[in-house]
């Protein structure tokens, strides 16, 4: 008789373990999956243009700069910095993430091991 009530609480250890490191794995799927879609809808929110979309809209930007600020040289040209500056990082972002097809010149360097 108590070997059966000491198999009944070593099952019942046993079953309770399995079950909390299910429920752990379970909450660190979740976690894992929330930050994934997270990372996903915020890949869909990026503004991603192209490098002549780039361009046209720097080419515009610094028209209107121009055209707008005649009477201080001084801004004119701070705006047209920041709008180049602007115009760099989306194009270095554009060709960062279309390096590793596009690229092949900029790949790891061989490691001698």
């Amino acid at each position: 008789m108590h070997e059966i009530v000491i198999t009944a609480i070593i099952l019942g250890i046993i079953a309770a373990v399995i079950l909390a490191g299910r429920n752990r794995q379970l909450t660190h799927a979740k976690s894992k999956l929330t930050v994934k879609l997270a990372e996903r809808e915020a890949w869909a929110e990026e503004s991603v243009m192209s490098y002549d979309d780039v361009q046209q809209i720097r080419n515009n930007l610094i028209a209107s700069v121009e055209e707008k600020f005649t009477d201080s040289k001084e801004n004119e040209a701070r705006l047209k910095e920041i709008i180049n500056d602007w115009a760099d990082l989306k194009i270095q972002a554009f060709q960062e993430r279309r390096s590793w097809v596009r690229r092949p010149d900029k790949t790891e360097p061989e490691q001698s091991g």
